[in-house]
């Protein structure tokens, strides 16, 4: 479940292809996986090795390992301008190992459904499965535990909530995560939201991005977050662009937590409740960071009007205008490291690898082919993050395939080591890490490429 904490003595699977179905295209041969042995790893006593492939699963976008060391993986094969090369809808996949051999040997789909066009979230605490898919926050209940939702055996379908904006956008819903305090952690981009939680209470957040996208729904328009940006939520409070929040299993009580970011991915809470994520702006200045509860985050004007670019003094650098950092009220913006494409993040501390990993935060980053690590230390009104590399397929750096270098070219052989986009990390009761790999030759931009729908799960 989302409230473990992912590492592992590093194992891999990888992700090749499952064609489309109905009358969508025929998939294109599955690019090749990327080997374990190009793997760097900070501990040489670690391993990686593969978990599952293709047609185990395709496009992973989000994973969640239960209590029986089952991985359950969101999957993204109407991703943005493919939004119909699977015209059943996409799936929510749960993966087995069941011999034992240390690789998953078969799956099936939990749900699937035409309402799910590349869901950004999947999290399984007890017999809830948590689905994340704007506008709506869907939550399944498996009755009976066989991990396979069947209405007709009381199985049931709920949106918790709705009124998420950005419909298979990017910048929309993310993935649900269990505190230490029973309560529901998730995040949202800068696509913005006006929804009422269980107790009535309203939240407006807006901003100026645009979530325009197809297909369009005339039965469910998407939101604009233009029309709610400056106005008050129900909490006498105004919020701006990407959102960190907490809130009841049952909806009830959301509370905003952090505000102002642009996309923060996934976000990981400690034992202890502390929350790390990570942020995602426009090429020069993605960050992970410490969340301190009430923080305006510093991406937008305050009002939700202006870019960085806007508001930018004389003298201030790219990484201190980007996140408003010597603005009063912004909290401290954490590790700023340059472009990039942060995903999913998990904080490990249940001992399984040793004294020396305890402690460590680690985050996925898509478009540096890497798992940063971190110690974080407590620092001021906020944290001390040095980052190392924790893994890694590109040592030396070379970017592929990214907005911040325009990007959209095909893999070729060569690009092997630069196809690694790492998209979550989860740990197993076994104290593993599982890393599910987009594997595509390009990242951001909304846009995939890998027509065969590859994909891949370390372990």
């Amino acid at each position: 479940m989302k409230s473990r904490l992912f590492l592992s003595a590093a194992r891999v699977a990888l992700l090749l292809s499952v064609p489309p179905a109905g009358k969508a295209q025929s998939p294109a041969a599955p690019l090749a996986p990327v080997p374990p042995e190009i793997f760097t790893l900070s501990d040489p006593g670690l391993e990686v090795t593969v978990w599952a492939q293709s047609p185990l699963l395709r496009n992973p976008t989000n994973i969640d390992i239960d209590s029986d060391g089952c991985i359950w993986v969101a999957e993204g094969v109407n991703y943005r301008m493919h939004f119909n090369r699977q015209p059943e809808g996409d799936r929510i996949m749960v993966l087995q190992d069941t011999d034992g051999d240390g690789k998953a040997d078969k799956s099936w789909p939990f749900v699937q459904e035409k309402f799910l066009r590349a869901p950004l979230g999947v999290a399984v605490i007890g017999n809830k499965v948590v689905v994340s898919m704007a506008p709506d926050l869907v939550v399944y209940t498996d009755l009976d535990g066989d991990k396979r939702f069947d209405s007709a055996k009381g199985d049931t379908r709920e949106v918790l909530l709705t009124g998420f904006f950005g419909r298979n956008h990017d910048h929309s819903l993310h993935s649900v995560t269990a505190g230490p305090d029973g309560k529901w952690y998730f995040s949202a981009g800068n696509c913005g939201a006006e929804f009422t939680d269980k107790s009535g209470k309203t939240f407006r957040i807006g901003s100026k991005q645009n979530v325009s996208w197809w297909p369009k729904d005339p039965d469910r328009p998407d939101g604009d977050p233009n029309k709610v940006a400056g106005l008050k939520s129900d909490d006498d409070r105004v919020y701006v662009g990407g959102f960190i929040a907490r809130m009841n299993p049952d909806g009830t009580h959301v509370e905003i937590l952090a505000h102002n970011l642009r996309n923060s991915y996934e976000n990981c809470v400690t034992s202890f409740g502390d929350i790390f994520a990570s942020d995602n702006d426009d090429q020069p200045a993605c960050r992970v960071f410490g969340v301190l509860e009430g923080g305006n985050y510093g991406f937008a004007s305050a009002n939700g009007s202006r870019a960085w670019q806007a508001d930018r003094r004389p003298g201030q650098d790219v990484k201190t205008a980007t996140w408003r950092q010597e603005d009063p009220g912004v909290a401290p913006a954490g590790d700023i490291y340059g472009g990039g494409a942060p995903t999913g993040c998990v904080f490990y501390e249940n001992g399984a690898l040793g004294a020396r990993h305890e402690g460590t935060l680690l985050v996925c980053e898509a478009a540096l082919n890497t798992i940063f690590g971190y110690k974080p230390q407590p620092h001021g009104a906020g944290w001390k993050l040095e980052r190392f590399s924790f893994l890694t397929t590109n040592q030396d750096g070379k970017i592929i395939g990214t907005d911040s270098t325009g990007g959209n070219r095909t893999a070729k052989a060569d690009d092997t080591k630069t196809l690694f986009r790492p998209s979550d990390i989860a740990v197993g009761p076994d104290g593993a890490l599982y890393i599910s790999d987009w594997l595509d030759p390009r990242t951001g931009g909304h846009a995939d490429m890998d027509d065969s729908v590859s994909g891949t799960i370390y372990r």
